[in-house]
């Protein structure tokens, strides 16, 4: 094979992978990274159904202040949602509130709690 068609071959090789290459593997995504208060309060919350605030506060055993403070951080990153919408969460507001894992992550929060 000449140097001319060697370069035409590896091109063609590479249109060929191509659009495999334009998704991410597993091993290239983002890995989630969670503190021991995150962990706790997202295993306080039931997958299927969603726990409310005071459900959450009863298993979790942590001050109203913590527990509001998590949650607006699993909020704003995605990780949770609120029913109904409440933002920020506060510590007078939260406990009637339902709130749910956010099923488009559910199977990488997983993950990353058996990790640690």
């Amino acid at each position: 094979m000449s140097k001319g068609e060697l370069s035409r071959a590896e091109n063609l090789r590479g249109c060929l992978l191509l659009p495999f290459g334009l998704f991410p593997s597993h091993n290239d995504m983002k890995q989630i990274k969670l503190s021991g208060r995150e962990q706790a309060i997202l295993r306080a919350i039931d997958y299927a159904t969603g726990s409310s605030g005071e459900e959450i506060r009863e298993r979790t055993q942590m001050e109203d202040v913590d527990i509001a403070d998590v949650l607006n951080g699993l909020c704003d990153v995605g990780y949770v949602e609120t029913f109904p919408l409440i933002d920020p969460v506060t510590d007078r507001n939260y406990e009637a509130t339902r709130f749910e894992i956010n099923p488009s992550y559910a199977l990488q929060l997983k993950e990353a709690m058996k990790r640690k």
